[in-house]
């Protein structure tokens, strides 16, 4: 099964891929989608940029249209009525995060017909325009986990009627800090459904939890993670201080050719806000995103860069996973990174689409040996590079006295950043708390 039209798609879906120039399945989309089809149950692994998200995109398309065919269809068969989704959506798809959510529904826009009606719901927006949205249910939902509660908590959304289940970028999301919501939602749906479980990283532990969620899964492994063959180059520098840190950012990102992109990533919020503004912000054509910022502003951050008018993107984790965003050559670790998973993600925001890429680290000497460890876990090949002549930095752009603070250096509210080596997700800030009123929020550390 080499092509598309191998896989016996119905023909006007064949022919939205070829026009959008997709004829031959990505390795993870050629050993998914037919099992999918199958109505099998699968928990599947491949690296970033693999092509996951059309791997489960197209079998809840082509699904939708067999059964309009068969409405459709003359003679003793044919059923009435069409897809009917009155009671509610009949696919529905997590998220980790808002812009992830966001995405996913672009993406089956861009295929599906219009009979295919979705609709993403994620925290940042006022609530009341989802209420509205779902008096018509669509027949897709995507969404991040707490504002999916919200509308369910509230009943303007049905999930008694799902029939299929994705979760992508699974781990993080059957991890600590999504794993209660998630357990919430599945009471909510009907224990006779189809469960799809999409990520380039699966842990021995998440392995068990997801299959008390699956029905004899298919497992599909393919070239997962980043230890297999690739094009992005893995190299780390040593520096003795944030100041040479700083400036080590600066020179990375002024070498970058036209058209080229370059993500930086920190762990804390204060950190991308002050970094960037030493670079000198959006003048000096650098952006920031973390989940301190509304949805507005992160969709326009987002679109900047993806529109080349912002050509380097300073972000917490909350910008790691699932964004597909053409020529990024370079992916910036601005300190080690809090766990292997957290680098496997990063580092996939370039290299994608088995173009090159190049991955760097800037570490202290105390965080060198600890490195060492994770990419000799990883299996991956690093070298060492010596220091460049470093550029003068830019004059900082104009930041609020408070957002230069370290909030380790005051009593911590619940709204400021965590612990560093504490991992969670960035659609706590819209999680829902049991017992707590529809649109009460927690607060995240990206």
């Amino acid at each position: 099964m080499s092509t598309f039209a191998d896989m016996n798609l119905q023909p006007s879906l064949a022919q939205r891929l070829i026009q959008a120039g997709l004829t031959t399945p990505t390795p993870v989309q050629m050993a998914a989608i037919p099992v999918a089809l199958e109505g099998r149950d699968i928990m599947a692994q491949a690296k970033t940029g693999s092509g996951k998200t059309l791997a489960f995109l197209l079998p809840i398309i082509e699904q939708v249209m067999r059964r309009e065919a068969l409405s459709t269809a003359p003679g003793p068969y044919a059923k009435s009525g069409g897809p009917s989704h009155s009671a509610g959506p009949k696919f529905l798809v997590l998220a980790p995060t808002r812009e992830l959510a966001l995405q996913i529904e672009m993406e089956l826009r861009k295929y599906a017909p219009a009979s295919v009606t979705s609709l993403s719901v994620y925290g940042g927006t006022p609530i009341e325009r989802q209420y509205r949205a779902l008096q018509r249910p669509p027949l897709v939902v995507v969404g991040t986990p707490g504002r999916l509660l919200d509308l369910a908590g509230s009943g303007h959304l049905k999930l008694g009627g799902v029939t299929f289940l994705v979760m992508d970028e699974a781990d993080q999301m059957l991890d600590r800090g999504f794993l209660r919501d998630i357990q919430r939602i599945i009471r909510l749906l009907p224990a006779e459904r189809q469960t799809l479980l999409f990520s380039a990283t699966f842990s021995g532990d998440i392995q068990t939890l997801a299959q008390s969620m699956q029905r004899d899964p298919a497992r599909i492994a393919v070239d997962p993670g980043i230890n297999s063959p690739t094009t992005i180059v893995h190299a780390y520098y040593v520096v003795q201080s944030d100041q040479v840190r700083t400036q080590l950012v600066h020179t990375l990102l002024h070498a970058l050719k036209g058209g080229e992109r370059s993500m930086v990533f920190c762990d804390q919020k204060y950190k991308v806000r002050r970094l960037a503004a030493h670079l000198g912000g959006e003048p000096a054509s650098i952006g920031s995103l973390t989940g301190n910022h509304s949805q507005a502003q992160r969709e326009r951050t987002l679109g900047a860069f993806r529109a080349g008018k912002i050509r380097s993107l300073v972000a917490t984790d909350v910008a790691a996973r699932g964004l597909d965003i053409q020529d990024v050559v370079q992916v910036i670790h601005y300190e080690l990174p809090t766990n292997p998973n957290s680098y496997v993600h990063r580092t996939g925001r370039t290299g994608r689409a088995e173009k090159e890429g190049s991955t760097f680290l800037i570490l202290s000497q105390s965080e060198e040996r600890e490195y060492l460890r994770m990419v000799r876990q990883l299996k991956i090949e690093t070298t060492k590079l010596a220091l460049p002549v470093l550029a003068a930095l830019p004059t900082p752009a104009p930041m609020p006295a408070s957002d230069y603070q370290d909030p380790r250096a005051r009593p911590r509210r619940s709204s400021e950043p965590g612990g560093r080596r504490s991992f969670g997700g960035e659609n706590r800030g819209s999680a829902h708390r049991p017992g707590a009123p529809v649109g009460a929020t927690r607060h995240s550390r990206y």
